[in-house]
């Protein structure tokens, strides 16, 4: 059942506050389509500190000759409440170019968008849901609870142009295999639901995610059918402690 209001989360762990970076590969019916780079670090900005998270997602070159994808997605969190600040999606999909920033004002308790899509430029606000968060805030915070199996994880999810509530169920704990080893984990199925249509988004058919059941809790694997076949997902590449120098991100304006 969904909830009347989406739950205000506080963390209560930080597994990722020494800085991490891992790398995932995608693959299709088996055959290698894309790779993912996240990173994260901390910072401090004006005597606070924030989290920086940076995913880089490729197609791999022979998927390039057919449709070519380069995207970058940023976040910076504010680290203590693990609450938004500032979101940018760079999308570069073929001949698609489109340019996405989000700003969380904390005061006026709004998101101010900017979305640039070459044609067009569109600037919105909103307030509403409230406590909306970006995907990569949600993920994080996520990982900074508690839960245990039969547990629902709620949240309601900007990604740069609709509003969606995101419902995690914590399925199960099981073994799973991936090429670097086997690993304890938590399966869960997640659930989107647009919040401008009826019905849940198309885009997660029968779509799972294991996180690690260590303190670590890192997402280890997804799988998702598509129309055509289905996605795989999985971490190849994962270091500990890799934090930025200098206390500052290069993409960081402030």
């Amino acid at each position: 059942p969904i909830p009347e209001k989406v739950p205000v989360y506080q963390p209560k762990h930080y597994p990722f506050d020494g800085g991490e970076r891992a790398v995932y590969k995608a693959s299709w019916n088996g055959v290698p389509v894309a790779t993912a780079d996240i990173s994260t670090s901390s910072q401090i900005i004006e005597g606070r500190k924030f989290y920086s998270v940076r995913v880089e997602a490729k197609t791999s070159p022979v998927l390039d000759l057919f449709w070519k994808m380069r995207d970058t997605i940023t976040s910076t969190i504010e680290a203590k409440a693990l609450a938004p600040t500032r979101f940018t999606f760079s999308q570069r999909e073929n001949q698609k170019v489109i340019d996405t920033e989000a700003r969380f004002d904390r005061n006026a308790k709004k998101w101010f968008v900017h979305r640039d899509e070459r044609r067009k430029v569109k600037k919105y606000e909103f307030d509403q849901p409230p406590n909306t968060i970006d995907p990569i805030t949600a993920v994080y915070l996520a990982r900074s609870q508690d839960f245990k199996i039969g547990d629902h994880l709620f949240f309601n999810i900007f990604g740069g142009k609709y509003r969606y509530l995101l419902d995690l169920e914590v399925e199960r704990r099981e073994k799973i295999h991936i090429a670097s080893g086997s690993v304890d984990a938590f399966k869960i199925v997640p659930r989107i639901k647009n919040l401008m249509k009826d019905g849940y988004a198309e885009r997660l058919n029968e779509a799972s995610v294991w996180i690690s059941a260590d303190e670590r809790r890192i997402p280890v694997m997804l799988s998702s059918r598509i129309f055509v076949g289905s996605i795989y997902i999985e971490r190849i590449e994962d270091k500990v402690g890799t934090q930025a120098t200098g206390g500052r991100h290069p993409d960081h304006s402030s």
